[in-house]
């Protein structure tokens, strides 16, 4: 599935797909430079990853549910994973995480009771920040699991304020409580995935 766009404020060609296997080197350098232990204080203003996948993990991901990619000029500029609550990642986060679904609730239910999967991480290299990637990424990713979950979830540290304002503001994931592990607090946030017939096309042709 591609699906392509103008990128705002440039005449850039966006193309946002599913990855493929040639994509996990790229999709792991992108990852490795915006890892938190791996930029200065002033770089984490302008947001982090909290956590790495390897590569096994990167291409098992891929090959499930599948990680979108966005492509500027034949580059790789940015990507979303998407995953089963099932899957292990071997993260104390994510694990605690899900450990909160029975106490949290979303549109008045908890989010137990929901199928659900789980967002993220989303990573856009800093050149294309503010270009319309985020949306693209969040959009195509909506489209191509629409029907096969009621809601996505995804969780943004505390001390992640441009991420979280980019995903609460920007794409208007909804705020539903937080956990907290050694001392940092996780915002968790929960958006609805369409059913099929919500499907405006997107595809290109």
């Amino acid at each position: 599935m591609d699906i392509s766009s103008q990128a705002h404020g440039n005449f850039s060609e966006s193309v946002f797909r599913r990855a493929a296997p040639e994509d996990c080197a790229a999709i792991l350098r992108l990852q490795s430079a915006n890892y938190i232990a791996n930029l200065s204080d002033e770089e984490r203003k302008e947001g982090f990853l909290s956590a790495q996948f390897t590569l096994e993990q990167t291409a098992q991901i891929a090959e499930d549910l599948g990680t979108m990619v966005a492509v500027v000029d034949n580059s790789l500029a940015g990507f979303l994973c998407a995953f089963r609550r099932e899957f292990d990642t071997g993260s104390p986060v994510i694990a605690k995480m899900l450990d909160s679904y029975d106490r949290v609730t979303f549109e008045d239910k908890p989010l137990n009771s929901f199928s659900s999967y789980i967002y993220g991480p989303v990573c856009i290299a800093r050149e294309h920040r503010r270009s319309g990637l985020l949306r693209g990424l969040y959009e195509a990713q909506k489209q191509d699991l629409a029907g096969q979950f009621e809601v996505g979830v995804a969780f943004v540290s505390r001390s992640n304020p441009h991420s979280l304002q980019a995903h609460v503001a920007g794409l208007g994931m909804i705020d539903v409580g937080d956990f907290d592990l050694k001392g940092n607090v996780y915002v968790i946030l929960a958006f609805r995935v369409p059913p099929v017939t919500d499907l405006k096309p997107l595809i290109a042709r």
